[in-house]
């Protein structure tokens, strides 16, 4: 999945999980934060779980 804008909740989830770990600085990480619990309030657990563990592996892959 490679997504600059998000076309529902579980991309925009993974964008701001992504995003708040690989953020240069804590206003950025504060942000994507923000970000990640609004599309995490709209989903079920186990989206969100999905959404986490997919995050997890691309950063894994990606060595972050």
């Amino acid at each position: 999945m490679n997504v600059d804008k998000p076309t529902n909740d579980y991309e925009a989830l993974c964008l701001a999980l992504e995003l708040a770990v690989t953020a240069p600085d804590e206003e950025k990480v504060s942000k994507a934060l923000e970000m990640a619990n609004w599309a995490q309030s709209r989903m079920t657990e186990i989206e969100v779980r999905r959404a986490t563990k997919f995050v997890e592996e691309k950063l894994k892959l990606e060595g972050v």
